[in-house]
Parts: C-alpha cells; structure tokens; sequence
C-alpha cells in the first residue's frame, strides 16, 4: 500500500480563496426557515418579515453567502411556486422527506 504525506503551509500560497466558498445555505428543516429566520409577527421582523436579531447574529457570523432554498428541500423545490400573493401560492408535499 502506497502512502500519502500532505504537508500545509501558510506561506505557500498557491492562489486566492474565492471568500464565499464558505457560505451557507437555509432548509426547511426544524424551525430553520419559519420561526427562526422568517417570523413576520417577531418584534425584530421588517417589513418582509425577516428577523432582525437572527440577521445581526449571521451578519456577527461573517457569514459571506446564504443560498436559499438549500439542502434537500431544493431537490424538489420549483420557485415558481414561491412567487405571488402567498394565499394564492401552492402548497405541495415534499417527497424527498
């Protein structure tokens, strides 16, 4: 068996890391999503209904990117779906759970 030696050195610099290779991504999962980062009844929420304590605690994170949707919920995901009145939106099943 062949081995491997990887040596890391900070002062080998190879190229610059795109900063955002280090974002994040938000699932419906949990209370991720509904009641954590969107909650348009919170004190905090503005006027889209997003809340200002969960965004001051990301922006606190250095948090380069958020993607949305993310995880799993995306694989079934169309954002057709989420476009519109929300009392006229679909309301569909996610198969993948």
């Amino acid at each position: 068996m062949n081995k491997v030696k990887l040596t890391v050195s900070p002062a080998h610099i190879v190229g610059k890391t795109d900063k955002r290779i280090f974002g994040s991504f938000i699932e419906h999962i949990g209370r991720a999503v509904y009641g954590g980062i969107y909650e348009p009844e919170h004190p905090t929420a503005d006027s889209s209904g997003f809340r200002g304590d969960v965004a001051a605690l990301i922006k606190e994170m250095n948090v380069p990117l958020i993607r949305y949707p993310g995880g799993n919920f995306v694989s079934g995901y169309n954002w057709e779906d989420g476009i519109g009145p929300k009392d006229k939106r679909p309301r569909r099943a996610d198969l993948a759970w």
